[in-house]
């Protein structure tokens, strides 16, 4: 399974992402600072980095992330009039998988893979300027 999170501090402003994924014992765990981009970006590029960072693509993945544009763009057909790029380059990825699940999670609600994805996206915007 993989959790994904982008965090921005103003909208547009500096932005992070934050990424944990789990496959049984294994674990890994990203941190990225993307400069200053709009809190979509950063959410549909922590969904990008775990698609990346994935090597067997025939195995299930659920994707869990806290952004319902995400997954509205992505899964529900709705109409994105900015990102556009993007959000084809991640559609390009998903069909290297056999079975992706992209699964909405309440964000900020205590569960403990999605604080910590949160954690590891506002890190990388704070590692940036403690310097």
């Amino acid at each position: 399974m993989a959790f994904t999170d982008g965090a921005c501090s103003g909208n547009p402003g500096p932005a992070g992402l934050g990424v944990v994924l789990a496959f049984g014992e294994h674990t890994k765990e990203i941190s990225e600072y993307l400069g200053e981009t709009t809190n979509n970006v950063a959410e549909l590029t922590a969904i990008l980095r775990a698609l990346e960072a994935i090597k067997d693509t025939a195995k299930p993945v659920e994707l869990y992330t806290d952004s319902a544009y995400s997954i509205g763009v992505l899964a529900k057909g709705w109409k994105a009039k900015a990102n556009q790029a993007l959000i084809a380059e991640i559609r390009r990825k998903l069909t290297e998988f056999d079975d992706v699940s992209l699964v909405k999670v309440k964000g900020h609600a205590g569960h403990a893979l999605n604080e910590k994805v949160d954690e590891l996206a506002r890190l990388a915007i704070a590692n940036e300027f403690s310097g």
